[in-house]
């Protein structure tokens, strides 16, 4: 062997050490590996030390954080939360089936990192709804977005990696479906593992957020009191609103009432906004209204208006309409101290409604337009999500509970259509992922789902980075003959170990990399080594290269042994052991299917 070749498994070796250790944070090491391996002469060039900057999974990667930003923010995820939730109830073994379900029959057709991107937002909303620890959900969700990705030849890049090889071999390339013949009853046996065994070891990890700091609106409006204080109340024919202003109104003043939203007829659709100082009743107008239900019927009969019965789903209409909850609490030094709402112009300063107030442990009732502010006061506010964000930087107010799950429906078919445009063109052959997400995502910010400043914030900079620095390791691995060597030595025991030996060296192999690198790299790196053992044992090509792509996929125990465990670890609020005990399990049922029936096959 060479110098360049020791240097290559050097690299790979301290590299694997790191990853496992975590000593030094998983970005830092993926990102040197690159430096490492040009410094030291393993690879011939930067171009090629940098291969994995421009490589087509980072792009499409990047894309779909991007895309799933849209998907949450449209309220999508929000409302296939609530229909999972529905169809599920309190039940958290069915929940865990129909999330499982879901995640392995889309990682077939999208990206199993794409899926996990997709649904993390909706699986971690239906934990916060239903009460259940994210950990019970998040780590299954991972493992089946794996599963399914066994299904097809789009499923998960190593599939198409291997399909590559096996072209330029052959002549001809693998067929969409030729994965799930084996496929199949591997996804079908690690689901069920999942569902039983799995089940009963997975962590319960109490009190973990997606985000730190972040509160369901509807645990808000519970937490104040508010949800039967919530009513509609429209503006009809004899309504004496129409044409006054909302001074002229008097609300606050004479009915201790706070209006949160207007919900305004408009051509075809409803047009929904905050009203600002200026603002006139028209008629046909549907104010949300919130106060005692007593003070909203005074109003309603004062102004020959039509009110509906509060509850709930006045909660949820507000809500599913771009509008947004948090609670905020006054500091020491705050400029709002000793004056009241008023005197500060709090709805024109902030465009925010103050819904309550809470002091001394309860909800102030008494007119908080004229209500002097005290340091510690904390006050729920409601209003559009761009004025709620703002917040964040407020000198005069701490943002206790920051907008969490917030939605706008009225975006929702613009961020299906962005998905669409995203998934449907390699799944028809039109255009690659990379470049369809690309598009997707493009779309999804000029219109408006992704709010564009926000957009590099909903990226996971550290999945990005492990891609990029591994993808070249496995490059100067194969660089240097090191392929050629481990196929060697993999040929030499097949007289004694027969096919299911070798294959299962090959599956055991292509884990192993795929563990201490990435599956696309297991992939390169693996697939000469395949054909060669093939060749030495007269075994079909499409059956050891099968075996290297569910080997490189199927490696469940540890969180960066695939994209998608690390998607789910920081959320789940998992440890390395967690994956361990579940994953080692999951492995041994998922090579145990895969081995066998590729040995019968």
């Amino acid at each position: 062997m060479t110098y360049q070749s020791w240097a290559s498994l050097a690299i790979l070796v301290v590299s694997a050490v790191l990853f496992l250790t975590r000593w030094i944070r998983l970005e830092i090491v993926a990102l040197s590996i690159p430096v490492a391996l040009y410094f030291s002469g393993a690879v011939p060039s930067s171009n090629d030390a940098l291969s994995g900057v421009g490589n087509h999974a980072v792009i499409a990667i990047a894309s779909v954080f991007i895309l799933s930003a849209g998907i949450q923010e449209s309220g999508v995820a929000a409302l296939l939360s609530r229909l999972v939730q529905r169809i599920s109830g309190a039940s958290e073994g069915k929940k865990l089936a129909l999330i499982c379900t879901i995640v392995a029959g889309l990682s077939a057709f999208m990206s199993n990192v794409a899926t996990v991107a997709v649904l993390l937002p909706v699986v971690v909303s239906l934990a916060r709804r239903t009460k259940t620890s994210p950990s019970r959900l998040l780590m299954p969700m991972g493992f089946a977005a794996i599963l399914g990705g066994n299904l097809t030849l789009i499923g998960t890049s190593s599939n198409l990696l291997v399909s590559d090889y096996y072209m330029r071999a052959t002549g001809q390339g693998l067929d969409m479906f030729e994965f799930g013949k084996v496929g199949l009853p591997i996804c079908v046996a690690g689901l069920i593992f999942l569902f039983t065994i799995g089940r009963r070891i997975l962590p319960k990890v109490e009190g973990k957020n997606l985000t730190s700091g972040t509160m369901l609106p509807e645990q808000l409006i519970e937490e104040y009191g508010l949800v039967s204080n919530i009513a509609r109340m429209r503006v009809g024919r004899s309504s004496d609103l129409i044409g006054q202003n909302l001074a002229d109104a008097g609300l606050g003043r004479d009915y201790r009432l706070a209006l949160i939203a207007v919900s305004r007829r408009s051509g075809l659709s409803d047009n929904w906004f905050m009203p600002g100082p200026d603002f006139r009743f028209r008629l046909g107008d549907d104010l949300y209204l919130e106060g005692p239900e007593m003070e909203v019927w005074r109003l309603a009969e004062d102004t020959h208006s039509r009110m509906g019965l509060p509850g709930e789903r006045h909660v949820e209409k507000v809500l599913d309409h771009g509008f947004a909850l948090a609670e905020v609490s006054i500091p020491p030094r705050s400029k709002m101290i000793k004056k009241t709402l008023r005197e500060v112009d709090f709805r024109g300063s902030f465009s925010l409604s103050v819904l309550s107030i809470w002091r001394d442990g309860k909800p102030v009732e008494k007119n908080l337009a004229d209500l002097v502010l005290k340091s510690g006061d904390a006050l729920l506010l409601a209003g559009p999500l761009a004025p709620v964000r703002k917040l964040e930087s407020s000198e005069d107010l701490v943002l206790l509970a920051k907008p969490a799950d917030a939605r706008n429906f009225g975006k929702a078919p613009l961020a299906i259509g962005c998905l669409a445009v995203a998934l449907l063109p390699p799944l028809f052959g039109f255009a690659p992922l990379a470049m369809s997400a690309l598009a997707g995502a493009v779309l999804m910010m000029v219109s408006g789902c992704v709010p564009i400043e926000r957009a590099g914030r909903f990226i996971e900079w550290r999945v990005l980075a492990m891609i990029v620095g591994t993808i070249p390791l496995g490059l100067a691995l194969e660089l240097h003959g090191i392929v050629d060597f481990v196929a060697h030595g993999l040929v030499g025991v097949a007289p004694f170990l027969g096919v299911a030996g070798v294959l299962s060296g090959l599956y055991l192999l292509s884990a192993g990399i795929s563990i201490t690198s990435s599956n696309a790299a297991a992939a390169v790196i693996l697939s000469p080594v395949a054909a060669h053992a093939a060749a030495a044992t007269g075994m079909e090509l499409s059956n050891a290269l099968l075996a290297v792509a569910f080997g490189c996929s199927c490696a469940f125990v540890v969180p960066f042994a695939h994209q998608c465990n690390l998607m789910v670890a920081a959320p789940g609020g998992y440890r390395p052991q967690d994956f361990f005990r579940v994953g080692i399990g999951m492995s041994v049922v998922v090579a145990t299917v895969a081995i066998g029936l590729l040995s019968w096959v």
